[in-house]
């Protein structure tokens, strides 16, 4: 069977970053994002493909990740209902089992989640058409996604650092810190342990979007996309495939949480790190389209 090829554009960054509007603003101009999303428009068969719990004890094999992407690219085009075949029926029961309610895994996605998985059909975008997804771990397989996905586009979602560091999601430092190399550090305040995630992650995101994915990646500080939304409305557009006279979803930008870290101690925060930070910022700043 051959997938359709067309823009497959993808959003992520840290859980808390403002990813959801930046999905909003792809469905509106159009572009399938898929039909099984939570609130924040996280697509739930990415979620169960690739936020395994045995996954975030060790880097998983690179196979494995493979299979991920395409069984994946297959759902979201022509669906996997026909002709799966029995290792990836099983794979996917696996996961499954492991879901809540019945499993004890608690991903974001629900056991309902990898049974629409199992029984998706042909997508509206079976004959063609852009399409994407907005998952917030997509950035942790960022390299394999761009290298096994035809005419892929990424979009890196970044808030800021110290912000985050308060944030109350820490899910990602707590299950891919061993893929960017931090080990556990039991002594280390939290709000520690999630700037040096946050440094890590999109300091890696950036450098592979900048030196792999040039003209296919765009990477957006929240802050600036709440200030000027319809100047990254237009960019987003292009970049997708979107519909170009497409309008952008009403009162779409409703921050509430930025200078967070204003309200907290800082002094936790070692000075060299606060500094680190910084610079790193003053990079995305340079670094924006």
């Amino acid at each position: 069977m051959n997938v359709p090829t067309a823009p497959i554009t993808a959003i992520g960054g840290l859980g808390g970053s403002g990813t959801r509007v930046v999905a909003a603003m792809l469905r509106q101009a159009g572009v399938f994002i898929g039909e099984d999303l939570n609130g924040p428009l996280d697509n739930l068969w990415f979620t169960v493909l690739f936020k395994r719990r045995n996954w975030t004890d060790k880097p998983p094999p690179a196979s494995q990740i493979v299979t991920a992407i395409r069984l994946f690219r297959q759902a979201m085009t022509f669906g996997l209902a026909a002709g799966l075949s029995g290792p990836d029926q099983a794979l996917i029961e696996t996961l499954q089992r492991d879901l809540l309610p019945d499993g004890t895994w608690d991903s974001g996605a629900k056991i309902a989640q990898a049974r629409n998985l199992l029984q998706s059909d042909a997508s509206p975008v079976a004959m063609g058409g852009p399409w994407g997804w907005k998952e917030p771990n997509t950035h942790v397989f960022l390299p394999y996604l761009d290298q096994l996905l035809p005419d892929f586009r990424y979009i890196h979602i970044v808030r800021d650092g110290l912000d985050m560091a308060f944030s109350g999601n820490t899910w990602q430092a707590q299950n891919w810190g061993h893929i960017l190399g931090l080990s556990p550090e039991p002594d280390v305040p939290l709000p520690v342990h999630q700037l040096r995630y946050w440094l890590a992650a999109n300091r890696r995101a950036l450098t592979y979007g900048q030196t792999r994915m040039q003209g296919r990646f765009m990477v957006i500080r929240y802050e600036d996309f709440c200030t000027d939304p319809m100047r990254y409305w237009h960019l987003i557009k292009a970049l997708s495939g979107g519909n170009a006279d497409s309008m952008p979803p009403p009162d779409l930008v409703r921050p509430t949480t930025i200078g967070r870290a204003g309200t907290n101690d800082l002094s936790v925060i070692p000075t060299d790190l606060r500094r680190e930070v910084a610079d790193f910022q003053l990079d995305l700043a340079n670094a924006r389209d």
